[in-house]
């Protein structure tokens, strides 16, 4: 008996330990719910298999709170977005490329670059990143518009490039960007995001699921690329991306993005600092009822014009599309606030109407075409049954009729005797285009006594306006470049220090500073 007792006293008191031992181990770890493929991001880079990936689906998974370095346990829970993105990069095996060398050490030279583009990076990362995983995708493709717009929603090219991602006005419409007068679905920075994975989704498929071949593909075209391995595989070479002829910019493209991942993945060892941004979203989608314009909107959700018309950088003209549908971005803590204001504003001043007063031989789809609207549109703003007009009755015009997303301090002027609209535009230092524009005016009708104008002074630094380096092409003249880019021969002539007789020759390179929503 005594021996029963002396063995079921030690069988507790091991228990008792491993009880214990098994406690501490649950007290060192931190449960977090992630989803997951069956297929990991991993295991996608590496298989050649062409089948499709299975749903996503929610897996329990355990990481270690006392966790090593980085390159030793690089699955740690994220508290910042640059975890997260650590956690996400699949393209590491490149990051000692020595074909990276050069670009590695760009970035790691400037810092000053690095904390300007990354700050404007924030607004739009978490949202890429909670794009990119869903799709089971590699995270470091958070970092292209680094490489391809420094994060600048207006961005720009000469190749008529545009937004974040740097779509053509042709890939654009085939992954379904809407672009018309009001919008441009390539500056969007929502639309365009999930654009771009598309493509990327498709290009990767299409070269069998190699991502350095996706990426130089979509720099330029999956056509050149698809013929460089053509021409590599006739004469018995590689077809690897390393291996390719391509065009310069895409040789030096997808190791920009490389590089620009290495020192994100390891910012110390390339003696870079990485700004602070949280792991949170940090704008939320408020979807509206009605055509809204945009200032009016930055002013129920006190807070900066500025920034509302960067997050919403779609919209052309500082107003929502009159077909809708209606959505603009907010930033996440303005949200709740702008929909409790904008819920007690009378819809009628949601986005100030423009009047058209008709004339003998107006008709509905005349006026539709001069303002840029469609008769659709007109005829619901105006609940009119029919195209039938009379002479001084009032047509209202959907939008606010404001052309610069940020036109900084509105101003009137009161025409006097002996005013006219060239004198008014030389004292008020502003063109007689502009003032025509802002007031809907006909330039060779005169101006009535007492009649009021707006006059718009524009903010220095607006972001639509950009610097653009064009390259003359054969059969291009002073007034060709000018329509193309709605600038002025005079404006041209101008900036370049040149006179109308001057002949321009291919391959000439001249400045333009171009407003991207004009063109």
């Amino acid at each position: 008996m005594p021996n029963i007792i002396v063995r079921t006293t030690v069988v507790l008191f091991l228990l008792l330990l491993v009880g214990c031992a098994q406690q501490r181990i649950e007290q060192n770890q931190t449960v977090y719910t992630a989803p997951v493929n069956q297929k990991t991001a991993s295991s996608r880079i590496l298989t050649q298999s062409t089948q499709k990936a299975e749903q996503p689906k929610k897996r329990l998974v355990i990481f270690r709170s006392n966790k090593a370095d980085a390159s030793s346990e690089p699955f740690v829970h994220a508290q910042d977005i640059w975890q997260r993105l650590r956690n996400g990069m699949i393209l590491k095996d490149y990051y000692n490329h020595p074909g990276i060398t050069r670009q590695v050490e760009w970035f790691s030279n400037n810092q000053t670059y690095i904390d300007r583009v990354m700050e404007r990076a924030e607004p739009y990362l978490y949202y890429i990143v909670e794009q990119l995983e869903s799709n089971d995708m590699p995270l470091e493709l958070a970092l292209l518009p680094v490489v391809e717009s420094a994060y600048d929603p207006f961005a720009y090219s000469n190749s008529h490039a545009s937004g974040l991602w740097q779509f053509i006005p042709d890939t654009g419409s085939r992954f379904g960007l809407r672009r018309d007068w009001w919008y441009d679905g390539r500056r969007d920075p929502v639309e365009s995001t999930d654009a771009a994975i598309s493509y990327l989704s498709y290009l990767y498929d299409y070269f069998d699921q190699d991502w350095l071949l996706a990426l130089a593909a979509y720099n330029c075209g999956e056509g050149n690329v698809r013929r460089a391995m053509e021409k590599n595989r006739q004469r018995g070479k590689p077809t690897d991306f390393w291996s390719l002829q391509l065009p310069r910019e895409t040789r030096a493209y997808v190791p920009q993005l490389l590089a620009i991942s290495s020192v994100v993945f390891d910012p110390a060892a390339h003696k870079i600092a990485l700004p602070e941004i949280s792991n949170n979203p940090y704008f939320d989608i408020v979807e509206v009822p009605d055509q809204l314009d945009l200032s009016k909107a930055a002013q129920l959700a006190s807070m900066d014009s500025g920034e509302l018309h960067r997050l919403n950088a779609g919209y052309s003209h500082s107003v929502t599309h009159p077909d809708g549908p209606h959505r603009i971005l907010l930033p996440i803590d303005h949200a709740s606030s702008f929909k409790v204001a904008l819920s007690k504003t009378p819809r009628e001043q949601w986005a100030p109407i423009k009047q058209h007063v008709v004339k003998a031989g107006d008709t509905l789809s005349g006026i539709a075409k001069k303002h840029q609207v469609t008769v659709s549109q007109l005829r619901k703003q105006n609940r009119l049954k029919s195209d039938l007009l009379r002479i001084g009755q009032h047509i209202k015009i959907p939008g606010s009729g404001v052309e610069k997303p940020l036109a900084a301090n509105s101003r009137r002027y009161q025409v006097k005797q002996g005013d006219s609209l060239w004198k008014i535009a030389e004292t008020q230092q502003v063109s007689i285009k502009e003032l025509a524009k802002w007031n809907n005016l006909n330039v060779k009708e005169p101006l009535k006594l007492g009649q009021v104008l707006n006059l718009e002074v524009e903010t220095d630094g607006t972001p639509s306006q950009k610097k653009l380096k064009y390259r003359v092409r054969r059969g291009d003249s002073l007034y060709r470049i000018a329509n193309k880019f709605d600038l002025t021969v005079n404006e041209i002539l101008e900036w370049n220090n040149l006179n109308s007789k001057h002949l321009l020759k291919p391959g000439q390179q001249l400045t333009l500073f171009i407003d991207v929503l004009r063109i």
